[in-house]
């Protein structure tokens, strides 16, 4: 059976409108996953994308049948089906995605962030969100000295996220901070419930409009149940791993040793103390 890689960025994403229905027999290769390109919304439900251009849109890579896309080919009816480099954690991959050209696009809102996911969380504003915390957010240190503890008292517990693995990758003179590389591993963190106001605070917390980090979006595990769609996260230029400073290590040990397994309190002190100090 000849076997494909695709590129996803809208409604064929898990948890969106198609992907039930076209998706659910293929392999995810990367949950995250990103190409050089802009997208942008159509207004009626779904965006398009223009790749190759000076910025980066984020969605998800697949291994994919003929039949499949066959299938996809019709929803897709009237778009560019194009190969482009798709870059992941583990490396670069070559992929089948569909685009449109510049020109088609000049009347539509462009999605600057280059995430379906994170646009629709802003543009609907729910009441409340999951987010997915495995680094000093683990801890309340922070929200009580900036003063937004009480969005952070929903505390749905420890979970598990598939496929990651903790890291520290983002490198700051004092030493890094954490981050998770998606190379088929596991990691714990701390879920909480929070109110959309919440949001602006995270934001800022995590760099995002300087590009620190960026928002993505990971199904957690707690127990038997999975919560699908938690925001989270990631660092966008990842370096070589350095030890985190000892407050922000302090941080990640207060909140893990009150929420997460033994056994991965173990593993993510034993990481730590393996790496060299800047």
């Amino acid at each position: 059976m000849t076997m494909k890689a695709l590129f996803v960025y809208g409604t064929l994403l898990q948890h969106e409108e198609h992907h039930e229905a076209y998706m659910k027999e293929s392999r995810l290769l990367a949950k995250s996953a990103w190409i050089s390109g802009r997208i942008y919304d159509t207004g009626q439900e779904y965006p398009v994308c223009v790749p190759k251009e000076k910025s980066t849109v984020f969605g998800e890579l697949y291994e994919v049948t003929a039949d499949t896309l066959n299938k996809i080919d019709l929803l897709e009816e009237g778009y560019d089906k194009q190969v482009i480099d798709v870059m992941t954690d583990q490396g670069q991959v070559a992929a089948i995605t569909y685009t449109l050209q510049k020109q088609k696009v000049s009347a539509l809102k462009e999605i600057e962030s280059g995430c379906w996911k994170e646009y629709r969380l802003l543009q609907q504003k729910p009441a409340s969100f999951y987010y997915f915390a495995y680094g000093s957010c683990m801890d309340d240190a922070r929200f009580k000295l900036a003063e937004v503890d009480h969005y952070f008292k929903q505390i749905v517990g420890g979970g598990a996220l598939n496929g990651f693995t903790t890291r520290f990758t983002l490198v700051r003179p004092d030493g890094s901070r954490a981050d998770m590389v998606e190379d088929g591993g596991e990691t714990e963190g701390v879920l909480y419930e929070v109110p959309f106001d919440a949001i602006r605070y995270l934001y800022k917390r995590e760099g995002v409009y300087e590009g620190t980090y960026r928002p993505a979006f990971v199904d957690i595990q707690i127990g038997n149940q999975i919560y699908e769609d938690c925001l989270t996260f990631l660092v966008l230029q990842k370096g070589e791993e350095i030890a985190p400073p000892d407050h922000y290590r302090s941080e990640i040990e207060k909140g893990a040793d009150l929420y997460l397994s033994e056994s991965f309190r173990k593993k993510i002190r034993s990481h730590m103390d393996s790496l060299i100090k800047p």
